[in-house]
């Protein structure tokens, strides 16, 4: 992410402002030259042409806009038992119900919340707004079970009816996207051809499927002459071949933003520290996944989590990745929890790495609220909502593919890991400006649970995580061990720098150094 200084603020304005307008400027001058052009057109020029192709490109995006407030494609019902333990699981994490409620009402105040309000957010959180779809038909005693528990933890029942709060719901509300133009693909196809020859460059080969190379807007070009395909339908990715005996190959899964590109430096010094010397024992793999859906595209729609799930163990197989250290980052922390939650993969996990993690905590609302619906102020947070949240395939993945009580990791869920063998690291940055991560590592570290808040400090609007006593902050000082669960501070980061300095980037490589040795 930008730093937050009055040049790049300036910059990052720009910026958009001009991508914003460049669409509706060409439809504007392309209905003037057609008017006063016509009917010779044959004498329109190449510049008026390129305005004729943004024209039909933005009408193109308003109508995909309404396209995507399509209902999600949801997963199959939970039982009422599976209902019950999520419940159970959320409440026991939860002491302060109306400042939860509150921040999952979009810092609304707890008075301003209806019963059918609440009625509607319990409905999405734990049936995804399905209650009335459930096997068996609609269980309102069961609904009224959790209404009872919710409001006899809170210092006031809520009034009845519906009030002025509408709950934060992911699946149900709408698809907000800003229109994309073909400029800005032009520049994603050159970064894409860019970032497909550096890794070549590195020893990486990559596995094609029909799916990225041809069902993906900008082209792939690059990609269609690769002759390796992936043994999976709709996951394709970049590989080292795995040779070594006695150490464990790498499965990295990136963030949100535009793919792999900004994680080239990171993943070539990663093969240097591990394969630089030639060692005698073979080559450690390295297998870097593409998730198209979330990296500046056009593309086909998320898979859900069990075909993920499936499609991922094939490659696995097919790349003899037995057992393997699992590394992503931000928005793959989601894979990762998909991974380390499904016990046939989480056998073959020996270690974790987690960097700027989305999913600890996730049942609180910072996270949702940060990314989908804060007002930008500062620099990196225009960065984040014009080049993340309102991307169109991020947006819709958010809207209609992020499915809530899917991607929960809670730290219980980590213990017990922990206990069977598996190590753990987390990797936080101080001014991360979408997860509260001093709240996430008191969490891991000191079992303690915090409270959301929505603060205003000045111009700024956050949804933050509050400990409900003060803690020092010892585990910011720990020294990484390699063992058990351990957690990297970076003081006076935000989310993702991490990679921008090869001195950061080298304590993760470091990591994954350690944790390739195997337990």
């Amino acid at each position: 992410m930008l730093d937050d200084t009055w040049p790049l603020y300036i910059f990052i304005r720009t910026v958009i402002f001009a991508l914003q307008w460049l669409g509706p400027a060409c439809l504007a001058s392309t209905a003037w030259t057609l008017t006063t052009t016509y009917p010779d057109l044959p004498t329109l020029t190449a510049f008026r042409l390129w305005c004729l192709a943004e024209s039909a490109f933005f009408l193109f995006f308003l109508h995909y806009r309404t396209h995507l407030q399509r209902p999600a494609s949801h997963p199959p019902p939970r039982t009422k038992k599976e209902r019950k333990a999520l419940f159970t699981q959320v409440r026991r994490e939860v002491h302060d119900p109306d400042r939860f409620l509150s921040g999952w009402f979009r810092g609304a105040k707890v008075e301003d919340i209806g019963r059918d309000d609440l009625k509607d957010f319990i409905n999405w959180a734990f049936w995804d707004g399905r209650a009335d779809m459930a096997p068996g038909g609609f269980d309102e005693e069961e609904l009224e079970y959790y209404m009872g528990k919710v409001e006899t933890m809170m210092r006031k029942p809520c009034k009845e009816g519906r009030g002025v709060a509408k709950p934060l719901c992911l699946t149900m509300d709408p698809v907000v996207m800003e229109c994309r133009t073909l400029f800005w693909y032009f520049l994603m196809f050159i970064l894409d051809t860019f970032c497909h020859g550096l890794l070549r460059v590195h020893g990486f080969r990559y596995h094609k499927t029909i799916s990225t190379s041809l069902r993906v807007w900008p082209p792939r070009p690059a990609t269609w002459i690769e002759p390796a395909r992936s043994p999976a339908s709709n996951i394709s990715y970049w590989v080292r071949p795995h040779t070594s005996q006695s150490r464990l190959p790498v499965l990295y899964i990136h963030g949100i933003g535009v793919g792999l590109i900004p994680n080239v430096g990171f993943l070539h010094e990663l093969d240097t520290a591990l394969n630089g010397e030639n060692p005698d024992d073979g080559q450690v793999g390295i297998l870097a996944i593409e998730i198209l859906q979330i990296s500046s595209r056009l593309t086909t729609p998320m898979l859900k989590r069990e075909e993920f799930l499936r499609q991922l163990t094939t490659i696995l197989d097919h790349n003899n990745y037995d057992r393997f250290v699992l590394a992503s980052h931000s928005y793959g922390s989601v894979a990762s929890t998909h991974i380390i939650t499904h016990p046939p993969l989480a056998a073959r996990v020996s270690a974790s790495l987690f960097i700027d993690p989305v999913t600890i905590l996730l049942h609180m609302p910072d996270v949702a609220y940060n990314f989908t619906v804060r007002p930008p102020r500062h620099t990196n947070e225009w960065q984040l909502w014009y080049f993340g949240s309102k991307d169109p395939n991020v947006a819709t993945t958010l809207g209609r593919h992020f499915f809530w009580h899917e991607n929960l990791l809670w730290r219980d869920h980590l213990m017990s890991l922990m206990q069977g063998g598996m190590r753990i690291t987390a990797s936080l940055a101080a001014k991360d400006l979408i997860v509260d991560t001093e709240s996430v590592g008191t969490y891991l570290t000191e079992d303690q649970v915090p409270d959301p808040v929505l603060k205003q400090d000045g111009d700024r609007t956050k949804m933050e995580l509050e400990m409900p006593e003060a803690t020092l902050g010892h585990w910011k000082q720990r020294a990484w061990r390699g063992t058990g669960l351990d957690v990297l501070w970076w003081e006076g980061l935000d989310h993702a720098q991490v990679f921008d300095k090869e001195s950061t980037r080298g304590r993760l490589v470091d990591v994954l150094v350690e944790y390739c040795k195997g337990t």
